[in-house]
């Protein structure tokens, strides 16, 4: 291996790995023994300790490209066979290439774009990737100390929440906001988020429990989509008025009927859809004669979302105990099919983890 050659250590010639050969359903995914890879010298090799399954991965496993707006996003794609399943994760640097610097050894970062993929024993990844900032203060991939690898990686949705809501909606102190797909893994982000710039929360979810999660984290009011009209209940709520916000990424029908509870100037921000067919069919009359404004979301957007002054403010509300992701499904590497398929059946309540 052309790590550093500073008090070196023996890495396993191979390591588990999550790969699929083919595309189709969480059926194909498998874990198998491949090359431990080795770090060039201007690279890190990183211990995976937790990797938070994205849901656009679902979509390349079926054979979409998974890019979302602006190709200059060269994390989306997928090279292959074999494919290696990508992801947010918590890792730690185990060895360093020749010319890394900056780094240290035995450091926690929170990172995607690892190569061969995420859902690996070992990994690599650009040593700059991973340097803090020059005057030492938290850079892109720092991670709350006192988290737990697993609540780590789940964190990695933090930036998209908190650039979503505060830079591209805009969200204000006094205003209402609705939340879709509440109970999510960047879901419950976003209520913690909303809550603490001072809006008022509506939120709606799929199940009794997943109703109950969101009124914990501090959702004003609760609605169930499956058996309760939403647009009628959030009039409701708001005397009639409707949300200043709207955060949406389910897309079809929910985003059509989102429009008929939105305020007089408000601002719906789209950021994805459960089918990634960006369809939909859309009445202009709201945006006529309310007003409206439709704020896409992805691509070049992802990449604003990850900046140090954004993750130094999240890891911040994190330690005052103001902002926690939600875990509750952890599977090992070797079962991964099954976290997919959890996933794509609605069932899972907050973000769905991997670990080797």
């Amino acid at each position: 291996m052309s790590g550093r050659d500073i008090n070196p250590v023996r890495f396993p010639d191979t390591m588990k790995a999550v790969v699929y050969r083919e595309f189709g359903g969480p059926e194909v995914l498998h874990c198998e023994e491949v090359a431990t890879p080795q770090a060039g010298p201007d690279e890190v090799l990183v211990k995976v300790l937790a990797v938070a399954i994205d849901y656009i991965q679902l979509h390349i496993r079926r054979g979409g490209s998974g890019r979302i707006g602006s190709a200059r996003e060269s994390s989306y794609g997928i090279a292959g066979p074999p494919y290696f399943p990508g992801g947010t994760a918590c890792v730690e640097v185990a060895a360093l290439g020749t010319n890394a610097k900056g780094v240290e050894l035995g450091s926690r970062h929170l990172v995607g774009g690892l190569r061969p993929g995420s859902c690996v024993e070992w990994a690599v990844v650009d040593a700059k990737a991973l340097q803090p900032r020059p005057d030492g203060r938290p850079g892109t991939t720092a991670c709350p100390p006192s988290f737990t690898p697993e609540q780590v990686a789940a964190f990695g949705y933090a930036p998209v929440a908190y650039h979503t809501l505060k830079i591209a909606a805009g969200l204000k102190a006094g205003e209402t906001v609705l939340l879709h797909a509440a109970a999510g893994g960047t879901g419950v982000l976003a209520i913690q988020l909303a809550k603490s710039f001072g809006a008022r929360v509506l939120a709606t979810a799929g199940s009794p429990e997943k109703l109950d999660l969101t009124r914990e984290l501090g959702a004003d009011l609760a609605i169930n989509y499956r058996t309760d009209d939403f647009v009628a209940a959030v009039l409701e709520a708001t005397s009639g008025r409707g949300v200043e916000v709207v955060w949406e990424s389910v897309g079809g029908e929910v985003f059509t009927q989102s429009l008929n509870c939105m305020a007089e100037g408000g601002r719906m921000v789209s950021f994805g859809s459960n089918t990634f067919t960006g369809t939909g069919q859309v009445d202009f009359w709201p945006f006529w004669v309310k007003n409206l404004k439709l704020i896409g979301w992805g691509g070049s957007s992802n990449a604003e979302a990850h900046t140090p002054e954004i993750m130094e403010a999240l890891i911040d509300l994190a330690q005052a105990d103001r902002l926690r992701p939600v875990v509750r499904h952890v599977y090992p590497f070797g079962d991964a099919s099954s976290a997919h398929r959890l996933i794509e059946e609605r069932l899972s309540i907050g973000k769905v983890l991997l670990r080797p």
